[in-house]
């Protein structure tokens, strides 16, 4: 079950070794401040791009650090998972299990969708960690933890948690052996908006009085789903509306005449929508 909590870099919610996953593209000299501010001179970490497909993009790519001690990196990716999607921490039951850590991480790397193509999925990406979770199976999701017993990112409702009920059987799973199929993809869509809605909720809590604030705005959201709209701001966008248009605005004939055009873009769709 995943829940929320205090930042695991003030407070550990896990007596297990802290390793971190920051990906390059949040900053160009991530693996010179890696062995700048590293306390142990050469510190423990692995590019996980290395030795895979997507090594030609390895200098941007996501790194796998151990990171247990307080020095500079530590500061350093907290500071930069708090500013920016770089990334979650994982924790490592045992320090002799880091090879078979590597390896795991690289092995979600890559999963298989539909005709058995194989394509690159950014595991780590926090604003998505939390719908995956919620949408794998048990044994899925036992496979996905892998030696690590349990994970931390931060997203939209701050810092979560989550962590690993079963027992790492010690066997690192083969390169795409998470099938990514049209059933796991749709649940993970609707995972996203719940969390979405959970903001949102938040968010306009002084014009959504009622009790029930949270299940309305997911109403909305599927809504605005059914309707082709698929961004975050589109959402947005579209509750803003709910709130501000008079009752029965989705189902006017002029508003489903705009929604029903191909002509127009989604953006374009809700700045005619904005402007009725």
């Amino acid at each position: 079950m995943t829940q929320s909590i205090p930042s695991p870099f003030l407070e550990s919610p896990s007596p297990y070794l802290r390793c971190v996953i920051l990906d390059g593209s949040a900053d160009k000299d991530l693996l010179t401040n890696l062995y700048q501010l590293s306390s142990q001179g050469t510190p423990t970490g692995e590019p996980l791009f290395h030795g895979t497909p997507y090594s030609d993009l390895e200098e941007s790519g996501p790194v796998l650090v151990l990171s247990d001690q307080q020095d500079g990196w530590e500061a350093y990716s907290s500071n930069l998972l708090e500013q920016s999607d770089a990334g979650c921490v994982l924790y490592l039951e045992d320090r002799r299990d880091w090879e078979a850590a590597i390896k795991h991480c690289k092995s979600l790397l890559t999963v298989r969708v539909e005709n058995q193509q194989q394509q690159l999925m950014r595991f780590f990406e926090p604003r998505w960690l939390e719908p995956l979770l919620a949408s794998l199976s048990p044994t899925e999701r036992e496979k996905f933890f892998g030696p690590f017993r349990a994970m931390a990112w931060r997203n939209e409702l701050g810092w979560r948690y989550a962590q690993c009920s079963g027992k790492w059987d010690g066997k690192v799973q083969a390169d795409g052996w998470l099938w990514l199929g049209q059933d796991l993809q749709q649940a993970l869509e609707m995972a996203r908006l719940r969390i979405i809605a959970k903001e949102l909720a938040n968010d306009y809590q002084a014009a959504i009085p009622s009790a029930e604030r949270e299940a309305f705005v997911y109403d909305e959201l599927l809504a605005a789903h059914a309707a082709d709209f698929h961004q975050k701001s589109h959402y947005e966008r579209w509750l803003r509306m709910t709130l501000s248009k008079p009752k029965g605005f989705w189902k006017e004939a002029s508003t489903n005449a705009v929604l029903g055009r191909d002509d127009l873009a989604a953006g374009e769709k809700l700045d005619t929508l904005e402007g009725l």
